[in-house]
């Protein structure tokens, strides 16, 4: 099972670094989502659950707040820089300039954050709270959803645009 399983990927490139995007992006998720729920507990069971509405941005008490709009912005830049040294190198085996392709992940990843995680995710969070009781759960739901989204979206962008590999050969299983 093994041996055919390398053979996939050895004879499909594209699908191995699917694989390894996948596993980082998946441990770097789940780093994020920890950090998320640790302070989206204690920020809004603090004293910092004040209603948010401002610009795109509308976070009520009963969904968490500041609290949780800080959890939601804390936890995704964190899970996005992971997901950036992680894949960089390990994922794309990247020979673009490190600098031009942090620099356009930055904007796709506050495309993602803001537009995803912050606007999407607040409505999200807001709308599964009048559903669900416990704010914590929702806004599990609400984080996990984003990600998931963000996930399939930044794959394509990563690979073909942003940590491009000049020689242009994909990376084999037996790296």
């Amino acid at each position: 099972m093994y041996k055919r399983i390398k053979d996939f990927f050895s004879r499909n490139a594209t699908a191995w670094q699917f694989a390894k995007y996948t596993i980082f992006s998946v441990a770097a998720g789940i780093i994020e989502v920890v950090l998320f729920m640790i302070l989206n507990y204690f920020l809004p069971k603090n004293g910092i659950n004040q209603p948010v509405s401002w610009f795109i941005f509308v976070y009520p008490s009963l969904a968490g707040g500041l609290g949780a709009l800080i959890a939601f912005v804390v936890s995704s830049v964190v899970g996005q820089a992971l997901k950036f040294i992680t894949n960089f190198k390990k994922t794309f085996k990247s020979t673009n300039n490190i600098m031009l392709s942090a620099i356009g992940f930055g904007v796709m990843a506050i495309i993602i954050v803001v537009g995803l995680n912050l606007y999407v995710g607040g409505i999200l969070n807001t709308a599964l709270c009048k559903v669900i009781p416990n704010a914590d759960i929702a806004g599990a739901i609400a984080k996990i959803s984003c990600q998931i989204t963000g996930f399939l979206l930044a794959f394509p962008v990563n690979k073909f645009i942003l940590m491009r590999n000049k020689t242009d050969n994909a990376d084999t299983v037996k790296d």
